[in-house]
């Protein structure tokens, strides 16, 4: 079991929420997914590193058509690699276009949004450890057992590239539901990632169920211009012009 204490060696003040949502989310990592055993969910997280790490390639170039960079006996499928490394990479160059020449041909839609939760996930916690110079989580060992392969009804392709499941969300207003916003049917065609996803935006960020109570009195370590400011200057830096 991994606890919140062990994660990480610092003597910085880090939020409970924060260490918790870390401590599952090596949990999570380390479980057979929807679509992905255990032990290619870890091998998903540490191609994000080598990604990263590595020499940066340009976009057009897929890693596994460059000599010697992903081994022959790599656990992951050479398409699914070529995803982890442009993902992390050039997140703002994906097109339709390049979405099409994986899915479905070499992974299946609900493969892939298991892969972009990953990705996204491990990318989002290792800027952390980086940006504080703190040593990345350290992967746990795989746990035994098989993908679910559960798929939620009703899902279809509306606004994404990707289906989607409908989603009437009482996440901003518990007493008003409502059709959820856009960026709230993110990997919902896995649900069990879009979960954790957020879980840890939450955690990060901050409750979007409490977003209107920025003004209202409560007790906040910074106030509402200043969250904006951060807001705004982190989607400016990571091109999220959403």
């Amino acid at each position: 079991m991994v606890t919140q204490t062990s994660i990480y060696e610092t003597e910085l003040p880090i939020r409970a929420a924060v260490l918790e949502g870390h401590a599952a989310l090596l949990e999570h990592w380390a479980s057979p997914g929807t679509w992905w055993s255990a032990s290619e969910r870890l091998a998903i997280v540490n191609e994000v590193r080598t990604a990263w790490d590595a020499d940066q390639l340009p976009p057009w170039v897929r890693p596994s058509t460059v000599d010697g960079l992903v081994a022959d006996d790599h656990v992951l499928p050479p398409a699914v690699v070529d995803i982890i490394w442009r993902i992390t990479n050039h997140t703002s160059t994906l097109t339709r276009d390049w979405y099409d020449s994986f899915v479905p041909d070499q992974v299946s839609a609900e493969q892939y949004v298991e892969v972009l939760s990953l990705v996204s996930m491990a990318n989002m916690v290792d800027r952390f450890a980086d940006s504080l110079s703190m040593d990345r989580l350290a992967l746990p060992e795989p746990r035994a057992g098989e993908p679910s392969r559960y798929r939620p009804d009703g899902v279809e392709i509306a606004r994404h590239w990707v289906p989607t499941a409908p989603l009437e969300d009482t996440h901003w207003s518990p007493d008003m539901p409502m059709e959820a916003p856009n960026v709230r049917r993110t990997l919902n065609l896995v649900p069990a990632e879009a979960a954790v996803l957020w879980m840890l935006i939450d955690a990060h960020y901050i409750a979007g169920g409490i977003l209107s109570e920025l003004d209202s009195g409560r007790n906040w370590s910074i106030e509402r211009p200043h969250f904006e400011l951060l807001a705004t200057r982190t989607s400016a830096l990571n091109e999220c012009f959403y």
